[in-house]
């Protein structure tokens, strides 16, 4: 996934919700002054996350943060540990050969038996 910004970050947050005027916020506002928070819109809060950036957040994540700057930092860490731990899961091409060939070597000996 492409490094996110806060800028970025800040315009997607502002589409997401009508009610904060494209531009108002900076990554010193005050978080939760920034939407009214009743349940809904904590909701829709987490599934925006959890969609926009393919990671799993909850809202005790939120509670002590205290800017939109914050709110970026833990979805950023979440983001990047997400392409940290997927990045183990890629082979180098010559770990990729090395496998196949150990497969391959494995499907000859079980057909000439």
């Amino acid at each position: 996934m492409k490094q996110i910004t806060i800028e970025e970050f800040i315009e997607k947050i502002e589409a997401e919700f009508p009610d904060i005027p494209k531009g108002k916020l900076t990554p010193n506002s005050k978080f939760k002054e920034s939407v009214d928070w009743d349940s809904i819109n904590a909701l829709m809060f987490i599934v925006f996350i959890n969609i926009e950036y393919d990671v799993k957040v909850v809202a005790d994540e939120f509670i002590k943060a205290n800017t939109i700057q914050d709110v970026f930092d833990v979805v950023k860490k979440k983001v990047d540990q997400k392409d940290n731990d997927t990045s183990k899961l890629v082979m180098s091409d010559e770990e990729s050969r090395a496998a196949f060939g150990a497969l391959k070597k494995s499907v000859e000996n079980k057909i000439d038996k």
